[in-house]
């Protein structure tokens, strides 16, 4: 039975009527016990989903998302789409297959920052047989993330903290913002998630560009979640993946520190963070109401899952977590990380210790598992296989000493 007091924290993260009458309808269903409406939540038995492609978005959770997807593709030994020896498959440019490491075989899983290519995608992950999924959060608070986690105010030389840094480069853009170009993290300055998404700089200001862009988005992705109501978020894709709820486990990673958030915003630099950001707003305005209507589809079950994945998510915290610390994220980045207990078997060191993994070592870790492999099936490269089997080295003991000729006399 669905508790009050769950019933209670849900209604407080509604933040339109339209959220709010979703929610209802499906929990009255649910109250009433209305047999004829509950048929209409009955499903098939589903078939567990291990072809996925997850845009990574930035700000948005996306890192918490990833270490999902690392865990779950890790323990099954799936194959993931890695790039060489960063974080990003070939961003700020769309993605190509080259911009990975050579693949064998079908992949199973691509998680790493790229930018929405649909070609290339469609042809490592096939839409009939993979599930294509994304994420996206208020633009308020997405865009506030991204200016001061990246620093861009210092980046076009603006001082103050980030409260005012923001709302100066907001006051009058231009001087600090090209249009048609940008340059690695500057390409974040104006609508980063349609931009992660695919869509060029020169749209950002065609209503029709935007709006049939986000129709193409909606038939391209089989979800897309809102970080706004993350664990919702979750349960959804593990009812569409038919995953369990063990898979979904997670702790929130590479989060900010506290002295890089602006946190008094007025209401004059949140209305211009919206409309810098128009693309953005059109773009979560459409995906936070389909989200909620597939809420409503699920039916009254989706409320319990909720509830029980709360509940297990909590237990798994108190199992793993002792504290917190910062830890580096990128060159001189710091973020909010956690300290393990130090009274952990053996079996749930290892989950904890994958649970609170950052992004950049589980690529490393994945990267020499990948290597490893290869060398097992004997499809490294065939100089460097000789090398480490033999310990040869380049040499000069037989270098050619030609003789003089007669002609040399």
């Amino acid at each position: 039975m669905v508790r009050k007091e769950c019933l209670n924290q849900n209604i407080l993260l509604f933040t339109n009527k339209k959220e709010l009458f979703f929610f209802f309808r499906y929990y009255l269903s649910y109250r009433t016990g209305n047999t004829s409406t509950n048929n209409l939540f009955q499903k098939p038995e589903c078939l567990r989903v291990q072809q996925i492609l997850f845009l990574k978005t930035h700000k948005t959770g996306s890192s918490t998302l990833a270490n999902i997807f690392f865990r779950y593709g890790d323990v099954r030994d799936l194959r993931f789409v890695l790039p060489s020896d960063t974080t990003n498959l070939g961003w700020p440019s769309k993605f190509r297959v080259t911009h990975s490491l050579r693949l064998f075989g079908r992949p199973d899983i691509l998680s790493s920052h790229s930018r929405f290519n649909k070609k290339p995608m469609n042809w490592l992950f096939p839409p009939q047989t993979s599930k294509y999924v994304t994420v996206l959060r208020n633009p308020v608070d997405n865009f506030e993330s991204v200016f001061n986690f990246y620093q861009l105010g210092k980046v076009f030389r603006i001082t103050g903290n980030p409260d005012h840094s923001l709302e100066k480069f907001l006051e009058n853009v231009m001087p600090y913002y090209i249009k048609r170009s940008c340059s690695r993290n500057t390409c974040l300055g104006r609508n980063p998630m349609m931009f992660d998404l695919g869509l060029d700089f020169k749209y950002f200001e065609n209503f029709t560009a935007v709006a049939e862009y986000i129709q193409f988005l909606d038939k391209e992705f089989d979800l897309v979640m809102i970080m706004d109501y993350f664990d919702e978020s979750l349960v959804m894709m593990k009812r569409m993946l038919c995953w369990e709820m063990d898979d979904i486990l997670y702790v929130k990673l590479n989060e900010r520190q506290d002295k890089e958030k602006a946190t008094s915003l007025s209401a004059e630099v949140k209305e211009n963070i919206r409309r810098w950001n128009k693309a953005d707003v059109f773009l979560f305005n459409h995906f936070n109401e389909t989200f909620w209507r597939k809420v409503t589809m699920e039916g009254p079950g989706f409320l319990e899952d909720l509830s029980a994945f709360r509940r297990r998510k909590q237990e798994t915290q108190q199992l793993c977590l002792n504290g917190s610390r910062l830890e580096s994220a990128f060159r001189r980045k710091y973020v909010k990380g956690y300290t393990l207990r130090n009274d952990l078997d053996l079996s749930s060191k290892v989950f904890c210790e994958s649970l609170v993994r950052k992004e950049i070592d589980f690529l490393a870790y994945l990267r020499k598992k990948r290597e490893a492999k290869l060398e097992e099936l004997q499809l490294v490269n065939e100089d460097n296989r000789m090398t480490k089997e033999t310990d040869w080295d380049m040499a000069s003991d037989m270098r050619y000493v030609p003789i003089k000729t007669s002609n040399d006399a």
